[in-house]
């Protein structure tokens, strides 16, 4: 199993070279003395004391923000000559905090200032040279964006902050792979915000990002009660939920499967709701003996339901089992009625 089975990418990293001399600065700014050669140190006097910050912005800073082109969101990178002291007040704990922001200095050179709902993300780069001097603003917040985006449709709970999601992960090869790496958490944040909403496909979608690798590792609890949202109206996504109840998104496929019960089960439910892939997959079960014991008359119950709606791959399956000498047989059903929970 590989972790692109739990989700599908739309867009690869693209980097994007920073850099922005800070010679400019040096010579202007002897008369403040550097406030230490550590990062951390450094970010906590320049958040506080707007002495500090005067003298340690580059004499011109990159500034990075996201507007909408329409329908298309647009990245848009100028120079500016000075940063408005407002934007870099949400630098300082106190204020971060009455705003419900997360302030995370990462080493070497950055200070991410989110939220844990999507609905804010600012990034602040320095650049080393005879001391730390802010040369770019990354802002990735969204909310205005969306707003102008979506203004004409009529969307259900949830579908705003899923669309924002599918946005922010559009964003990421515009982005550093340094910086991209939070937009892939803003990402995650807005799905777990509309699943919180009420969207199933939200739901998926924060699991399935979630399972990939690319967004921090949720909790195996958590992503069993988002695929078990997901799957009470998106019947594809029983298939995820049933492998999960096998592997627990580890992809060891030395090891048996964790819980075969649940996993059959869900793929049963997802059939009934009318998931032909989850027909296929419980054939291909039966078949391959990857969940429970091979069982290929059962197998073959399974294809011939699958032949009902997919009649090339069913019929496909069906002549690959009869030339093993499977025969169908009409006392077998795919679901036994009342098999499932």
């Amino acid at each position: 199993m590989t972790k692109n089975k739990y989700v599908m990418k739309w867009f690869s990293i693209a980097l994007w070279s920073l850099g922005m001399s800070s010679g400019a600065y040096a010579s202007s700014s002897n008369a403040t003395q550097c406030p230490s050669s550590d990062f951390v140190e450094f970010v906590k006097a320049f958040s506080s004391e707007p002495e500090v910050q005067k003298a340690f912005i580059a004499p011109s800073v990159k500034h990075v923000h996201v507007t909408a082109d329409g329908k298309i969101p647009k990245v848009v990178e100028r120079s500016l000559n000075a940063i408005d002291a407002d934007e870099l007040k949400v630098l300082l704990p106190e204020n971060a905090a009455a705003a419900n922001l997360i302030i995370q200095i990462k080493v070497p050179n950055r200070v991410i200032v989110r939220d844990e709902a999507g609905h804010f993300l600012k990034i602040f780069v320095f650049k080393r040279g005879d001391c730390w001097v802010l040369n770019r603003v990354e802002d990735w917040t969204l909310d205005a964006v969306m707003n102008e985006i979506t203004q004409s449709e009529k969307l259900t709970p949830g579908e705003l902050e899923l669309k924002k999601g599918v946005i922010f992960d559009r964003l990421v090869n515009k982005a550093s792979s340094e910086s991209g790496v939070y937009l892939y958490v803003a990402e995650l944040d807005s799905y777990l915000d509309g699943a919180r909403k009420g969207s199933a496909q939200a739901a998926l979608a924060a699991a399935g990002i979630s399972l990939s690798g690319q967004a921090p590792r949720l909790e195996n609890s958590r992503i069993l009660e988002l695929l078990l949202q997901a799957s009470e109206s998106v019947p594809d996504a029983g298939l995820t939920l049933a492998d999960f109840y096998c592997d627990e998104g580890e992809y060891d496929e030395k090891r048996g499967c964790i819980n075969p019960k649940e996993s059959i089960a869900t793929l049963e439910r997802a059939a009934n709701l009318g998931s032909t892939n989850a027909l296929i997959r419980l054939g291909e079960v039966y078949e391959l003996g990857t969940v429970v014991d091979a069982d290929l008359p059962h197998a073959m119950a399974c294809y011939l339901e699958v032949q009902k709606a997919d009649l090339e791959t069913g019929t496909a399956s069906i002549e690959r089992l009869a030339t093993r000498g499977v025969v169908r047989d009409n006392s077998i059903q795919c679901i036994k009625a009342g098999s499932f929970r």
